[in-house]
């Protein structure tokens, strides 16, 4: 296999292994001839970006400039066109004026670039210094040659990506929860056949709608902190509680976001909200509650009962205790399992029951 060969098979290697990018990209941009290389969906954002290993302080950096960049507005390679140069875009008078290019880029030893579309958003660009110098026509007919092999291979890769994925969402239909996959503006990706809509979570033009008005505004705020973790006040604004107009019990929703394992660049997941039906039965074994939490077996009964979706006082009547009771019981769960509500009880025990059904031999 020659150079491009072997650095497009890195390319889909690294599209299912995140963490092999940086290595990917450097045999991409050795075999290309450049001094680094970058890969993105466009509108640039710190985690849908990746770099050469090279090129990691210059990415750190580039999202602290006191100044715009302005490849970000005027560079737009389209799927139609090939690799094209920065004189495509810019005149000499104005790189030699602009603040990105001379007190950024060539600070850093670097001066020229050339961008091609891979497709579906994502757009690489490749980067030259003074050792090599700007990218002469010929040498752009050379990248174009290749680019045929990088587009396949990045198509190839948000195939695998999307079968993977489709693969981990499917695993949670096996115990009876729906999962949804969502991009940075809270829209839905992709879900898997546990999610039942209607009744109070509907799908409407790529986004979830709850049935009122109010649950509307609980919701988006509840998708809000799940896809940017940062706008979360508390650590119960992952769980949401859904009213259900039929009258049964509402729909939990745990927001989990992606971690850089479960990224990948060739799909704009942040997070990933899980469904569950309190209606279903939640089968956790007692001996499993007193061994992971230190309960009573009082307190792991009172649990299981709550994670039924049974009301307190229903718990108490099953248990045969006083409602008083109950209730100060259920205090000793919330500070031994950590939760403060009794929706976050029923997601701690709903997760220990999905990590039990996965672990069961089949």
């Amino acid at each position: 296999m020659n150079r491009i060969e072997i650095a497009v098979e890195s390319f889909r290697d690294a599209a299912m292994f995140p963490a092999r990018w940086p290595q990917a990209l450097e045999r991409v941009a050795a075999a290309l001839h450049s001094d680094g290389a970058t890969l993105l969906l466009t509108p640039t954002r710190a985690h849908f970006l990746t770099a050469s290993t090279t090129l990691h302080p210059l990415v750190e950096q580039h999202f602290k400039l006191p100044f715009p960049d302005s490849r970000e507005q005027r560079v737009s390679p389209d799927i139609t066109e090939g690799f094209k140069p920065d004189q495509a875009y810019f005149t000499p008078e104005e790189i030699k004026r602009d603040p990105y290019y001379q007190e950024f880029l060539v600070r850093h030893g670097l001066g020229w670039n050339a961008a091609a579309a891979l497709g579906g958003g994502l757009l690489m660009s490749l980067k030259r210094g003074n050792r090599l110098g700007r990218y002469e026509r010929a040498e752009i007919s050379d990248l174009n040659a290749a680019l045929p092999w990088l587009r396949s291979a990045s198509r190839a890769a948000a195939m695998a990506w999307r079968s993977n994925f489709s693969g981990r969402l499917s695993a949670f239909d096996q115990i009876g929860r729906g999962a949804i996959l969502m991009d940075e503006r809270a829209r839905v990706v992709e879900f898997n056949a546990s999610v039942q809509f209607g009744d109070g979570l509907d799908l409407s033009d790529g986004a979830l709608q709850a049935a009122r008005a109010a649950d509307r505004t609980r919701l988006a705020r509840f998708l809000a902190a799940v896809v940017d973790p940062a706008l979360s006040s508390s650590r119960s604004g992952s769980i949401l509680a859904l009213p259900r107009p039929s009258g049964r019990r509402p729909w939990l929703l745990d927001g989990v976001p992606c971690t850089d394992a479960m990224r990948s660049l060739h799909s704009r997941a942040t997070a990933l909200v899980l469904v569950t039906d309190m209606d279903r039965p939640v089968n956790v074994t007692l001996d499993h509650l007193r061994e992971m939490f230190g309960l009573t077996p009082t307190e792991a009964r009172l649990a299981r009962e709550l994670a039924g979706g049974r009301s307190v006082q229903q718990a108490a009547a099953a248990l045969s205790i006083s409602v008083d009771h109950a209730r100060q019981r259920l205090k000793s769960i919330f500070l031994s399992t950590d939760t403060s509500s009794q929706a976050q009880l029923v997601a701690l025990v709903a997760k220990l029951h999905a990590s039990a059904a996965a672990e069961t031999p089949r």
